[in-house]
């Protein structure tokens, strides 16, 4: 490989270097007044900037919702209400569904109102009126008021007077420690002076949506904005704003929450320690009401069974509105000695009529009915059948149902309680525990509310159901800057809504937080093209949601495309279809039903991203499998294919007999696969599905279901020689619980195998000496945990497929909770009771005992670099705590002090590495001044050595000869090295002349790659050392005269871009064909000489040379 022409790419790599902490912040009483700024606009990378809530059927009404049982302290202990019974316990299940059916009401236009937290964010960030993150523009009042937020002698709320256009904004900007989706909500008084759509816009990570809420209908209680990505830091925020339609009002700014944050109420018992959406929904509402001022207790009362209805009524603003615009819906389960399915919907009035809301039979039957007939008539779609009921109601003779009451409600909404199914029946509890079962059943019940709203309302209702999910997704580069997405229409039927008359095609550049979207009309158009996208933003992420008069339908998948300019490179095919019960993460026992925990239908995120990290010029695009079976997508079109298939298994198929052709022929006609997946070779070889296509196409055999472990290393002589890292076990993306085990075939090799557990291989590549190339893996490729092995696992993979690879700076986090394949241990630690990095654990040894904890990486290339540990420091750590670093060019031996910094990175110095294997090793025995040292993070940092070079005449110093070679070259077209093209953008331009000034003086470097990543696998490279200006003057190099000025004249640190550019502005003007320097009369001489004679007849006049320089640094060196 001819190293002046390879271009290394440098990129950060964002990583959260604090310990989350979530809780409600210290208040600065002081209020902070910030001018109206206008947003930067998404418009500029082709994206929309504003979206909102999608307006549907139940826009205009009030849904109050809750999820039975929870966490209760008992006066004793704490415990859950109902048994662990068939893998789920009913406590945790009712808020997964009331999680559901939240988010369908909120995309059918509902204001939602949940009397038990939504989702299962565990942080949380509380932000009131007067805290410091709080920022006010415009005109606001302070109010008096005795009901509000906040803590005694707090500026109760601040309030500003409705505007046609927007004039006063209040601006709650939290500190996110840890970025991830947040559920928010908004506590704000309700009043007859409120506006009646107050905007709250929230800011995420895609850009903003606004939601309105009429506080004139509801307020004083928590309120649900939605659930939206946040990344980590104070990018994000939540705005409110006086822009209203409804004059003569005012808008108000109280407390804005993001998360659901950890249980912390004690009733002489300590805290429960569980995440708040385990306890039951009176605590919830206890929290928020102690946290409040004028709020009594009776607004919730002290029994759990009528807390949720009964603060829903203290929330309810029976002045404004009808009983026919609200409603409340609580979720259970049922349990009937085992035989018992179904589902039930729950009214009062057998014993006490006057306990029946106005029409709670009504509801409670609309409802049954709607979701016993909707999953019915999806019968052969689910692991079982639904139970068809001739009676979906129920109104027990013994008692009143206490959640449902009118005693508590007091007519002015109705409320039922919907019996989803039967937990102690093992079909439905195995039916409950099946998330699109779930998403079913909450659907069911938003059109189940539609029938309902119509029948009180007069007809005002219209009976429109919003559409099903688009299938079949595919994103294609049509041009540079241009891409064409496009996919399948819902079908309409009594389960799935009706009929779309409209799509939002939503874009994002980071695939988690999306923007205000693009509006297409028309049910029947299926393709929309996006133009004038920003190339620098690298992929584009997308995902289209089916509207019509009755709401929003969920999500799609996403996909992505990287709109380069060239032939078609990648394809990423998104086959991970499969979300099952055996998929679910286990919480005390039982499992959870949580998406995004088993397949969030994003993962070509991870993979997308990674190709841009390696080889951002690629053109990347992306197909759901459904569309390569039917045909819309042709693998042949592209030069590598790129399967993602995750957890899909045998009920799915990882591959069915049409996908098995279509490979086949693709890798026959010198096509280039990697496929990862943790049950491909159970299905096809095992199986037997596909045993022929998996052994002689994918060139692997399968030995067993399940290697026991989640760390992986490669194998000597592979493409990954040298990596080791681990995949998820749950705590990041999902469980990746029995990845295969796999050996190599028909002239495959071993890449890559399992540490620890049974071993054996974790992954094969095969290169048939022609086009044909293979690389199989036995776990999904967007689990690997570290996001810089995961970027450098794809860059193998690219340079194994002769793709052009730029190297990325080497930043990564090691972690004792990592695994074997990055963390190890000898003699004797133990695992602390306190939270470790982003609060996983941390281990602890012994001073003096003969106990060794060691963190493992690989650098891809040699270079200088920079080691970090973070520890919980304390009294009795050592303050001489012993750390060897193994550069590769010996030990490197250093101590810091453990009693500080705590929870802060603290730097072991720097080091050159060479390219290769290295280890961090904490030494316990010969650590002192304390009785323990903590193991708990490291982090390393190797930014890529620089190919750029002023060394133009190549004589191994960068010197004034290489200044005048510039000169001559400027503006030289096809330029090399030699005529002053110093960063081998094939231009002489004032770049380069920046590049000179910054290494003038110094000794240029070659960067060291590993021989995985070379074409030439036999080159040998050496690394020059690297020498840095320091002090204040130049050093003196051999045959040229020392020039005593201060190193910033010449040397000054900034951005060469910004230089450069500012050089060739100047030189335009000042050269019409060939260079001459800048001129100052004072100097024109001097210039004229340095510019028209040799260096050597410049270098005898030491007081000219001085001079020049002089006038240099002050021209060039300061843009």
């Amino acid at each position: 490989m001819n190293l002046s022409s390879l271009k290394l790419f440098s990129k950060s790599f964002s990583t959260s270097l604090s310990r989350q902490k979530a809780s409600k912040k210290k208040r600065d009483k002081q209020l902070r007044y910030e001018p109206l700024e206008p947003r930067l606009a998404l418009a500029a990378a082709g994206l929309v900037d504003v979206g909102a809530q999608p307006e549907g059927a139940l826009s205009g009404k009030i849904v109050y919702t809750s999820g039975g049982h929870g966490i209760t302290w008992n006066g004793s202990s704490w415990g859950f209400q109902r048994p662990l019974l068939l893998n789920m316990i009913e406590d945790l299940g009712n808020q997964d569904q009331m999680t559901f059916f939240a988010d369908y009401a909120f995309n059918a236009g509902a204001t939602v109102v949940p009397l038990r937290p939504v989702g299962h964010q565990p942080n949380e960030i509380i932000l009131d009126n007067d805290d410091a993150e709080v920022t006010f523009s415009g005109a606001w009042s302070d109010s008096s008021a005795g009901i509000y937020f906040g803590d005694p002698g707090d500026v109760p709320y601040r309030f500003a007077s409705t505007s046609a256009t927007e004039t006063a904004v209040a601006t709650y900007r939290p500190n996110v420690t840890e970025e991830g989706f947040y559920p928010v909500y908004a506590w704000t008084r309700a009043g007859t002076d409120r506006a009646s759509d107050q905007l709250y816009r929230v800011n995420h990570s895609g850009g903003s949506t606004e939601v309105t809420i009429n506080h004139r209908m509801v307020g004083t209680g928590i309120i649900y904005l939605g659930t939206y990505h946040f990344e980590a830091g104070t990018a994000g925020s939540v705005e409110i704003s006086n822009r209203s339609d409804d004059p003569g009002r005012v808008v108000i700014a109280d407390m804005i929450r993001f998360g659901n944050g950890v249980g912390d109420l004690s009733f002489g018992g300590g805290v429960s320690g569980r995440d708040r959406v385990d306890e039951l929904s009176l605590y919830w509402l206890q929290w928020h009401t102690e946290h409040s001022q004028g709020v009594p207790s009776s607004a919730h009362g002290t029994s759990h069974v009528s807390a949720p209805a009964r603060y829903a009524a203290y929330m309810n603003q029976s002045g404004e509105g009808s009983l026919s615009d609200r409603v409340y819906v609580g979720y259970h389960s049922n349990a009937g000695g085992g035989s018992a399915r179904g589902v039930l919907g729950l009214y009062n009035g057998n014993n006490t009529p006057s306990s029946a809301t106005p029409n709670q039979f009504l509801l409670a039957n609309l409802l049954g009915r709607e979701i016993n007939d909707d999953l019915v008539d999806q019968d052969g779609q689910f692991e079982h059948d639904f139970f068809d009921r001739t009676v979906v109601t129920l109104d027990r003779s013994d008692i009143e149902f206490g959640e449902i009451n009118n005693s508590v409600i007091g007519g002015e909404f109705d409320a039922t309680i919907v019996e989803v199914a039967f937990h102690d029946n093992q079909l439905d509890a195995e039916l409950m525990r099946d998330a699109d079962f779930r998403a079913a059943a909450a659907r069911a019940t938003v059109q189940g509310l539609v029938r309902y709203f119509n029948s009180v309302d007069g007809g005002a209702t219209t009976i429109i159901m919003a559409p099903g999910k688009a299938t079949g997704l595919r994103a294609e580069t049509v041009g540079s800057g241009s891409v064409t997405v496009s996919w399948d229409a819902p079908s309409a039927n009594t389960y799935n809504g009706d009929a779309a008359t409209g799509y939002m095609v939503y874009g994002s550049t980071n695939g988690y937080g999306f923007d205000g979207g693009t509006f297409v009309a028309g049910g029947g158009t299926t393709t929309h093209t996006f133009n004038g996208l920003d190339l620098d933003e690298g992929p584009y992420y997308f995902k289209v949601v089916p509207v019509n008069a009755g709401g929003a339908a969920p999500d799609s998948e996403v996909v992505a495309a990287n709109p380069n300019v060239g032939p078609k490179d990648v394809l990423i095919i998104n086959g991970f279809d499969r979300l099952s019960r055996q998929q679910n993460p286990v919480l005390f026992g039982a499992q959870r039903v949580r998406p995004r925990d088993s397949n969030s239908y994003d993962y070509v995120v991870q993979v997308a991203s990674a190709i841009e990290a390696n080889s951002p010029g690629l053109v990347v695009d992306t197909t759901s499998n459904e569309a390569l079976i039917a045909g819309n997508v042709q693998l042949a079109d592209y030069a590598a294919v790129f399967w993602i298939l995750g957890e899909e298994s045998t009920d799915d198929h990882t591959f069915d007999p049409s996908e098995q052709s279509l490979v086949s022929n693709y890798l026959a006609s010198g096509g280039q696969l990697f496929v990862s997946g943790s049950e491909i070779a159970w299905d096809l070889d095992s199986q037997n599905n596909g045993q022929a296509f998996f052994n002689n196409s994918l060139r692997a055999n399968y030995l067993s279901d399940d290697a026991n472990s989640y760390n992986v290393q490669g194998a000597a002589g592979s493409i990954f020689e040298g990596l080791s890292f681990s995949f998820d076990n749950g705590s990041q993306f999902y469980n990746v619980d029995f990845p295969d085990v796999i050996a190599p075939q028909g002239g495959a090799t071993t890449a890559l195998t399992y540490v620890g557990g049974s071993g054996g291989g974790a992954g094969i590549q095969y290169d048939s000496g022609g086009a044909t190339k293979v690389v199989n893996v036995a776990f999904p490729f967007e689990t690997i945990t570290s996001e810089s092995l995961r970027n450098d696992f794809m860059g193998r993979v690219l340079d194994f497929f002769n793709f052009d690879v730029e190297l990325s700076d080497l930043e990564q986090i090691l972690d004792n909770d990592d695994g074997p394949a990055v963390y190890s241990e000898a003699g004797s630690w133990t695992t602390s009771t306190s939270p470790g990095f982003n609060g996983g654990t941390y281990r602890f040894g012994v001073t003096g005992n003969p106990s060794a904890a060691t963190w493992k990486f690989y650098a891809p290339f040699a270079g200088s670099g920079e080691i970090f540990v973070q520890y919980a420091a304390g009294s009795n750590r050592a303050d001489n705590a012993v750390y060897h670093i193994d550069t590769g060019n010996g030990i490197e031996d250093v101590s810091i002090n453990q009693k500080a910094n705590d929870a802060t990175w603290v730097s072991l110095g720097n080091y050159s590495f060479t390219a290769g294997s290295h280890e961090i090793t904490l030494d316990a025995q010969a650590s002192s001044g304390g009785s323990v040292v903590i193991a708990d993070v490291v982090r390393v940092f190797i930014p890529v050595p620089s190919t750029e070079t002023a060394d133009f005449d190549e004589d191994g110093d960068i010197d004034g000869r290489d200044f005048l070679a510039w000169q001559r070259g400027f503006g030289k077209v096809s330029p090399v090295l030699a005529d002053g093209d110093a960063n081998g953008d094939d231009s002489v331009d004032g770049i380069d002349l920046g590049i000179w000034q910054d290494q003038y003086g110094t000794v240029p470097v070659v960067a060291s790659l590993s021989s995985s990543l070379m074409v030439d696998q036999s080159t040998t490279i050496s690394v020059a050392p690297v020498s840095y200006e320091t002090d204040g003057e130049f050093t003196a190099l051999a045959g040229i005269a020392q020039v005593s000025l201060p190193v910033q004249e010449v040397l000054q640190p900034t951005f060469a871009s910004a230089r450069g550019q500012a050089v060739d502005s100047v030189i335009d003007q000042n050269q019409p064909s060939e260079f001459v320097p800048l001129r100052n009369t004072s100097h024109d001489s001097l210039y004229s000489q340095l510019a028209k004679s040799s260096w050597q007849e410049v270098e005898e006049d030491e007081q000219a040379l001085e001079l020049a320089f002089e006038q240099l640094g002050s021209e060039f060196g300061h843009f």
